[in-house]
């Protein structure tokens, strides 16, 4: 194993610490732009049978903007009964298969308990035998006229 001297120690200390602000600052960035693009970014975590959601929709109502629920019958309540059923179809198909996207248009419950179509996106995460491990996506709020399905 060499060994360092003390100034080869501080400069790969100092290219660390660049490294981690400018990953930090990118990280930021990417959020701002979720937040801008999206009304909100979701993480499902099949492990652990939890789903976090983080909305402009929460913050701008004074709640805390990050939720998390666990249990998946928990955080199936926030999607409307009558979209229950295809939401589980078509969340179950895709955790069957190898594909990459999640997409599925549906109600979800609004703070003030009305719904709000969205349309969910997600792309899965699969470890080295296909097996899903987590599904990290966006909600966007669809403009509906009178209850229509979109």
């Amino acid at each position: 194993m060499e060994e360092l001297t003390k100034k080869e120690l501080l400069r790969r200390y100092h290219c660390a610490l660049t490294d981690l602000q400018n990953a930090e600052e990118l990280n930021h960035k990417y959020q701002l732009i979720l937040e801008e693009v999206n009304d909100g970014y979701w993480e499902l975590s099949l492990p652990k049978d939890e789903f976090t959601l983080r909305s402009k929709y929460y913050r701008s109502h004074g709640v805390i903007p990050t939720l998390t629920i666990q249990r998946k019958e928990k955080w199936e309540q926030l999607i409307h009964p009558e979209d229950r059923k295809t939401f589980h179809q078509t969340l179950e198909t895709f955790l069957e298969s190898s594909k990459k996207i999640f997409k599925c248009t549906h109600r979800l419950k609004t703070r003030d308990d009305d719904y709000q179509w969205v349309l969910s996106t997600g792309f899965g995460l699969r470890d080295e035998m296909g097996t899903p491990k987590r599904i990290i996506g966006t909600h966007m709020t669809l403009i509906k006229k009178d209850n229509e399905k979109i």
